[in-house]
C-alpha cells in the first residue's frame, strides 16, 4: 500500500490560515471518505469470504485453477482487512503509532505479502488458463498432479511476496519516541535504496512483470480462438459443400469443443487483465512519481492522490468476486447451493 509513504516526510497538523468554515467541513469529509473505503472494502471481504467458502466446498472436484483463486481470495481479504486497516492507522495516526514496538518492528511489514501475493495469483491464473488452452487434459491422475503443483506454485508466490516486498521493509522499519509523547513507526530509507525500491523492486514486482504475463496469455488465447473460429468455419464450408469425410466432421467438432473452452477461459482473463490494469496503474504511477518527483509528498494536494490510489487498491481486492460470479456459472451455482444450505 502506499500510505505509508506520507509517514516519511514531516507535514504540519494544522493550516493556521485554514478558514473557519472549512475546519468544520475537514472532519465530516474525512469521515464521508473513510466510510466509502470502508463500504468498498466490507463489500470485497463479504464477496471473497463467499469465494474461499464455495471453493472449500468443492472438496475432490477442486482443480488447480480454484485452488489458484481460493489463494487469490485470500491474499485479497488479507489486504481489505489487515493491510487496509493497518493503511487507515498510518494515514490518520502518523506521529501516534499506538500498537507498541513489537508491532511495529515485527508485524509493520506483514500487509506487503498479501499485496504481493494477490497481484502474483492473478498472473498465475491467467497462465493456467493459458495452459489448458494450449494442452489436453488426461484423465484423474493429471489433475491429481497439477494439484500438487498448484500447491507447490502457491508457496512459491506467498515466499517470494515475503522476500522481495516484506524483508526489505524488516530492515529499515524503526520505531521511536518522540520528545512530545508521540510514537512513530516508519521505514527510513536511505534516498538511493527508497528510489530502487520503489521505482525498481515494487513496480517492476507488482505492475510490469505481472501485467506482460497476463498480456501475453490473453493475446495468444485470443489468437488461439481466432484460428479456431478459421478452421471451424473452413469445415463447415467444406460440409456444405459435401467434401468433407466423418474423419473432417469430427475434428470439426472437436474444435468446437475447444472453442467453446477457449472461449470460458477468454471471458474470465478479459475483466481480470482490465480490472488489474486499470486499478494498479495509479499505485504504478504514483511509486514513480515520489522516486523522480520526491517534493510532492509536501504538495497539498498529495493527500487526495493517497485516497484515490487506496481506493483503486481496495476495488481491485474487492472486485475479483464479482467478476466470478459474472462470468463464472459454476461459482453462481455454488452461492446458490451455500445460500440454500444455509436457509
Amino acid at each position: 500500500m502506499a500510505r505509508h509513504y506520507r509517514n516519511t516526510s514531516n507535514f504540519s497538523l494544522a493550516n493556521d490560515s485554514l478558514a473557519f468554515a472549512e475546519e468544520e467541513e475537514m472532519p465530516f469529509m474525512e469521515i464521508s471518505k473513510l466510510s466509502f473505503e470502508v463500504l468498498i472494502a466490507l463489500f470485497g471481504v463479504i464477496g471473497n469470504v463467499l469465494v474461499v467458502i464455495v471453493i472449500n466446498r468443492l472438496g475432490k472436484k477442486k482443480q488447480p485453477t480454484d485452488f489458484y483463486v481460493q489463494n487469490l481470495a485470500i491474499a485479497d481479504l488479507g489486504i481489505l482487512t489487515f493491510t487496509f486497516s493497518l493503511g487507515v492507522l498510518k494515514e490518520n495516526a502518523p506521529f501516534n503509532w499506538p500498537l507498541g514496538e513489537f508491532v511495529c518492528r515485527y508485524l509493520y511489514a506483514v500487509p506487503e505479502i498479501f499485496y504481493g501475493a494477490s497481484v502474483w495469483f492473478i498472473a498465475v491464473i491467467a497462465i493456467e488458463r493459458y495452459s489448458k488452452v494450449v494442452t489436453v487434459k488426461n484423465g484423474q491422475n493429471k489433475i491429481k498432479t497439477s494439484l500438487q503443483r498448484a500447491r507447490a506454485v502457491a508457496v512459491f508466490v506467498w515466499a517470494m511476496s515475503f522476500l522481495i516486498l516484506c524483508l526489505p521493509i524488516y530492515l529499515v522499519v524503526e520505531y521511536k519516541e518522540l520528545t512530545n509523547g508521540g510514537k512513530m513507526c516508519v521505514p527510513f530509507w536511505p534516498k538511493w535504496t527508497l528510489g530502487l525500491y520503489l521505482g525498481g523492486v515494487l513496480t517492476l514486482f507488482t505492475y510490469i512483470l505481472p501485467l506482460a504475463v497476463i498480456s501475453f496469455t490473453y493475446l495468444r488465447i485470443s489468437l488461439k480462438i481466432n484460428r479456431s473460429n478459421l478452421f471451424i468455419k473452413a469445415m463447415r464450408q467444406e460440409q456444405q459443400q459435401g467434401n468433407t469425410g466423418d474423419e473432417c466432421t469430427l475434428m470439426a467438432n472437436v474444435k468446437s469443443a475447444r472453442l467453446k473452452h477457449n472461449k470460458r477461459a477468454k471471458r474470465i482473463l478479459t475483466p481480470l487483465v482490465v480490472v488489474f490494469t486499470a486499478t494498479m496503474l495509479p499505485l504504478s504511477i504514483l511509486r514513480l512519481t515520489v522516486v523522480f518527483w520526491p517534493e510532492i509528498i509536501g504538495k497539498e494536494h498529495y493527500s487526495n492522490l493517497i485516497y484515490a490510489v487506496v481506493v483503486s487498491t481496495i476495488v481491485n481486492s474487492s472486485a475479483n468476486p464479482v467478476i466470478y460470479s459474472v462470468v463464472c456459472r459454476n461459482f453462481r451455482n455454488g452461492v446458490n447451493n451455500l445460500c440454500c444450505c444455509c436457509s
